[in-house]
Formats: C-alpha cells, sequence, structure tokens
C-alpha cells in the first residue's frame, strides 16, 4: 500500500511541475526532467517560436532544471511544422536532462505531414505560418504578420518593409517575420510593375508613397486601433531604399524610425536635402546597413554623415563580409538589434554610430 501511495504522490509533484507556478496576470513554467521547449510549448498550446521570443532564448538552448519560464499568450492553435520541426530538435538538444525512453523514442519518431494550408482568400490567411494577404485599394496586394509577444493584442508599430528591384513581398515577408514579429506589425507592400516573378518601384518614390500609405491605412481598417498609424519603421533594401528615404522624409510622423539597407546619396536630390532639413526634428533614429563589398558603401558613409549633421540620432553596421545583399538568415542577430535600438531608441549621434560600425566589424 506505501509503495502505491508514494507512486501516487510522486505522480501528482511531476504533475504539478510541469504545470509551472502561476502569478496574477503571466503564466509561467518550471522546468523539470525531461522537458523541452517543444514539449512546453504543446502543453500550453503555444508556438516554439513563441515561447523563445517571450523568454529571450534560441531554439536549441538547453534548458536547466528549475528554471521558470514565462508562457506567452496562445499564438497558434496548431503548431506549424517549423514548430513540429523545433519541437525534435529541442529534444535532441536537451540529451543531458535523460528524458525517459519512451519519451526519446517518441521524440525522433517523424512527424506525419501534413497538408500545406494553401489558404482562403475569404479569410485572408496564407498558409500556416501566419502569413496574412491584404488587399490594398487601388495598389494590389500587401502580405503580412501579426505582431507576436506580450501585448500582442493591443496597439503595436508597423515594421514596413519595401523589397528591392524584382524583390518579392511574399518571400521577403517570410524571410522578416522571425526578425520583426516581436516589434511590431510586420507588413510587406508591392511595388507597382511585375519584374519576372517579383515586382519593382519603377524608381519613383512618389508612387511607393501613395503604396505605402495606403497600405497601412487598409490595415488600420482591417484591425482597428491595434495598428499604430504614428511613429512606425520603415525598412527599405536597395530600390526600395530609395523608396524609403523619399517616403520616410515627407512622413516623418507616420515614419520617424527607418532602417535602410544598401542606401545611397544618390537616392536623395536637392528636394529630398530640403525635406530632411524641413522635417529632422521629427525623425527619431535611423539605422544604416550595408557590407563593406557593396559598391554603394561610400554613399552610405555620405548618407550617414548628412544625417548626422542634421542631428538624426544615427548608427551604421558595414560588416566586412557583405555584399549587395540582405543577409537576414547568417546575420540574423545584427538586424533584430538594429530593429531594436530603433525600437527602444538609446543614444544617438556619431559617437553611438562608431561604436556600432566597430562592433560590427568585430562579428
Amino acid at each position: 500500500m506505501s509503495s502505491r501511495v508514494s507512486f501516487a504522490v510522486g505522480c501528482l509533484l511531476a504533475a504539478l511541475t510541469f504545470a509551472g507556478p502561476g502569478v496574477a496576470g503571466e503564466r509561467t513554467h518550471v522546468v523539470g526532467a525531461g522537458h523541452t521547449l517543444g514539449k512546453i510549448a504543446k502543453r500550453y498550446n503555444v508556438t516554439v517560436e513563441a515561447l523563445c521570443e517571450a523568454n529571450g532564448i534560441e531554439r536549441r538552448a538547453r534548458l536547466k532544471l528549475g528554471t521558470k519560464l514565462v508562457i506567452p499568450d496562445a499564438d497558434d492553435a496548431k503548431p506549424s511544422k517549423a514548430d513540429k520541426a523545433d519541437k525534435v530538435d529541442s529534444d535532441d538538444a536537451d540529451e543531458s536532462e535523460s528524458p525517459p525512453a519512451e519519451e526519446s523514442k517518441k521524440a525522433q519518431k517523424p512527424e506525419p505531414d501534413e497538408k500545406a494550408d494553401e489558404g482562403d482568400p475569404s479569410t485572408k490567411n496564407f498558409g500556416n505560418d501566419g502569413l496574412k494577404q491584404l488587399e490594398v485599394p487601388g495598389h494590389g496586394e500587401a502580405y503580412f504578420y501579426e505582431p507576436t509577444g506580450a501585448g500582442r493584442k493591443g496597439m503595436k508599430p508597423v515594421i514596413m518593409y519595401l523589397h528591392g528591384r524584382g524583390g518579392s513581398p511574399l518571400r521577403d515577408c517570410r524571410r522578416w517575420a522571425p526578425v520583426a514579429r516581436r516589434f511590431g506589425w510586420v507588413v510587406c507592400p508591392s511595388g507597382p510593375s511585375a519584374h519576372g516573378d517579383g515586382r519593382d518601384w519603377n524608381n519613383n518614390w512618389y508612387s511607393g508613397q501613395q503604396i505605402a500609405m495606403a497600405t497601412l491605412k487598409a490595415l488600420r481598417k482591417e484591425y482597428g486601433r491595434r495598428v499604430q498609424v504614428v511613429g512606425n519603421t520603415l525598412v527599405g533594401f536597395s530600390e526600395g531604399a530609395y523608396v524609403a528615404l523619399n517616403v520616410g522624409v515627407r512622413e516623418p510622423r507616420t515614419f520617424n524610425r527607418w532602417l535602410i539597407l544598401a542606401g545611397n546619396t544618390s537616392y536623395w536630390g536637392g528636394a529630398g536635402l530640403e525635406e530632411l532639413k524641413k522635417n529632422a526634428a521629427t525623425l527619431k533614429r535611423v539605422y544604416l546597413i550595408t557590407g563593406e563589398a557593396d559598391s554603394v558603401i561610400e554613399g552610405t558613409k555620405q548618407l550617414e554623415e548628412w544625417l548626422e549633421r542634421h542631428k538624426v540620432a544615427t548608427r551604421a553596421s558595414m560588416p566586412k563580409d557583405m555584399g549587395h545583399e540582405v543577409a537576414l538568415e547568417k546575420k540574423s542577430g545584427m538586424y533584430r538589434a538594429a530593429l531594436h535600438w530603433l525600437d527602444r531608441g538609446g543614444g544617438g549621434g556619431k559617437k553611438a554610430s562608431a561604436k556600432n560600425k566597430s562592433d560590427a566589424r568585430k562579428r
């Protein structure tokens, strides 16, 4: 009889450990033996990505016994294929926890393949990773992701990405989502002209301005006050950087933070510089990223000087191992740090910029 009682008590303690203590307004979980990110995410019906975002950890992080994890609000009712893969990866990464043999075998067993969700135009869903399509009246379609993390149902800023020449707003949005969703809405409008299987801006910033503002208006109409309309971040690469610089300097209240990738002084004519002089005080922060092997690198350095001359808080990263590219997969930390600085603030001017360039070269 005593052995049965001991067994029951043990099971009860294990269950309590897995459930984790809770505090008002926040769910938490205390890591026990055999617990992995995949299992914890499944237990609370959240994604592995959301769990990592809420706790500032990597997907392959080894969990230590007794660690308290914050459980985010349920993000997706059904885990994506990527999350299922992460569940297996997390199980493999936690070998030091010595999970029961039955659980190890189960974790290594291949997950059944799901039929991809092709999307439903009536709900604007575009796959099972959270990507959605937005119809922008008079300007085709944009693609977007809702924010993740704490406060995602409240008002959040917009990170709007303007693609380069021939870029695909759909594919680009999927690339940016893992880096940018924690900071707000990730929105990718389409340039006005087709270019192969991508889009172009036709070197027409005015058209880009109409599209950017119409996209923000359409998103606001769809989701109301969850979408911030003042103080957003504009991101642009190459031809998209040309559009972003000209839109941002003319819409400084809507987009007072910029992340300019492969920017060049030729993107601003005299009229653009006049707008910068007039609106510089409204701008908050600008972050420039250009590879040292990029042909526009000298233009980026001059652009940095122009911004600093107008007392705009500016930072720049110029990695030696980058050319004319957006290296999101191999340098996600650099782009995430840039968005974090733009979002949270801190420092500015030439001193901050020089320090950041030094840090970038060390990476």
